[in-house]
């Protein structure tokens, strides 16, 4: 806990020291789920987001097998109702529209904010309601419909909507700071075990479920090289600190884009479940036996490069490796999860000034233990041959 506290402390003071800039505009026109302005002079945007592919390929439940899949449909609403003042909807079509215990939001409902910039420049900017996380990672700013799989980190460990306020200040063109303080969870933990039917244990919520991000955005080099670092704190379990930290850098030009993706996450107790999942299956405990592990540790690094080979071709290679360990446990230790996630496509854009692209490629995805855990690998390596767009219908 000591050196959970003393990261805490050291990155509370490095993190805003350093600076944060506008989230940069995708080579492909994507629509930001970060909190960057958005000068649109328009109070009402319709745009239709979509992926559908043929899988073909193997699980660890089949050797082969081969489907469509429609992998995302959303809708995004935007606009502005003055200069300052602009709001943001956006629905998941293809999750249920159930509400969540803990905000009482939508599972569909991405986010749904309101943001408003003041000042005598213009460079403070208060966005409140449901948003997108604070979160140092370009994986998750880029437009979701671009990423042909995520690593865990997006999918499963991170909180990526969040119900709560974020106060921004941009300090210069090239260095914007923000402070994001929200829910930590979407569900209760009464909720949360029992979906995932585990026992309550010794555990109980936290007073204070909430956590907050403190994130710098920077531009250098004439705006090629860019920055979202972040430090998060938060707490759903009483007595028990999460501390994370996310380095998201990009170099981007005129057809070049390359993400690097660093974070490494410290759970005091691992509500994720993500971690625990595999060592109650090695230790052999059923039902209320399994309770959430506690000083879990999550690390991940992703490399993403696209390059736009001419008007119409382009490709995409992307590459993750993440490790869970248990390391205060010496049955389990260091890195006794490891998953490797990558793909490789090859893209075609049907009319040039249109973000819809006809793609086909091959997603490699394996999860392995440890020897000494005796638990099998799990693949999921498959073809893909598909289409993705983001139109604007209004």
């Amino acid at each position: 806990m000591k050196i959970r506290t003393s990261v805490g402390i050291v990155l509370c003071v490095v993190c805003p020291a350093v600076a944060s800039a506008q989230t940069p505009v995708d080579t492909t026109k994507n629509i930001s789920l970060d909190t960057a302005k958005q000068a649109s002079p328009s109070i009402f945007n319709l745009h239709i987001l979509g992926r559908t592919s043929l899988n073909i390929g193997q699980n660890k439940e089949r050797a082969l097998n081969a489907g469509f899949r429609m992998d995302e449909t959303r809708l995004l609403l935007s606009g502005h109702v003055n200069p300052d003042l602009s709001y943001k909807v956006r629905f998941r079509l293809n999750k249920a529209f159930t509400t969540t215990t803990q905000d009482n939001g939508s599972r569909a409902l991405d986010y749904a904010q309101l943001n408003y910039r003041f000042g005598k420049q213009k460079d403070w900017e208060l966005i409140l309601g449901k948003q997108a996380a604070a979160v140092g990672s370009y994986e998750f700013v880029n437009n979701p419909v671009y990423e042909y799989i995520f690593t865990d980190y997006v999918d499963r460990i991170l909180n990526l909507f969040v119900v709560g306020a974020t106060f921004s200040y941009t300090a210069n063109p090239n260095h914007n700071f923000q402070l994001q303080v929200y829910n930590t969870s979407t569900e209760t933990f009464d909720q949360l075990i029992k979906t995932a039917g585990y026992g309550a244990g010794e555990f109980k919520q936290s007073e204070r479920p909430m956590g907050a991000y403190f994130t710098w955005q920077g531009n250098f080099f004439n705006k090629a090289f860019h920055t979202k670092w972040s430090y998060n704190y938060n707490q759903l379990i009483a007595g028990a600190d999460n501390h994370s930290i996310s380095l998201a850098n990009m170099y981007q030009s005129k057809n070049t884009k390359v993400y690097l993706d660093l974070q490494y996450s410290d759970y005091g107790v691992d509500h994720t479940m993500l971690a625990s999942n595999p060592i109650h299956a090695f230790i052999g405990n059923n039902g209320a036996d399994r309770i959430m592990r506690k000083d879990v540790v999550y690390k991940s690094a992703v490399l993403r490069f696209d390059q736009q080979l001419s008007t119409h071709w382009g490709v995409s290679v992307k590459g993750a490796y993440e490790t869970a360990s248990a390391s205060k446990d010496k049955a389990i230790g260091h890195d006794f999860r490891r998953n490797w996630t990558g793909y490789a496509a090859m893209e075609y854009k049907p009319i040039a000034n249109q973000d819809w692209k006809l793609f086909a490629g091959y997603i490699d995805h394996k999860i392995s233990y440890k020897n000494r855990l005796g638990m099998p690998s799990e693949k999921n390596n498959r073809f893909i041959l598909g289409t993705y767009f983001n139109l604007k219908a209004i």
